[in-house]
């Protein structure tokens, strides 16, 4: 394969720009390990995104 098809084949990837980003701190990294767990039946991901997108607080 030459250079030249390999370059058609993997496009150019854009750079992230990460500049002013921060990630998660350890207290972030250490709630996320608190509360994440796993659901015991199986869970819609669209149907909980949609709740919370039309439910309006009483």
């Amino acid at each position: 394969m030459d250079q030249m098809e390999e370059n058609d084949m993997f496009p150019a990837v854009k750079p992230i720009n990460k500049e002013g980003k921060t990630g998660l701190t350890k207290k972030k990294k250490e709630l996320m390990k608190r509360y994440q767990g796993s659901a015991s039946i199986p869970v819609d991901l669209n149907k909980i995104y949609q709740w919370a997108k039309h439910h309006k607080p009483h």
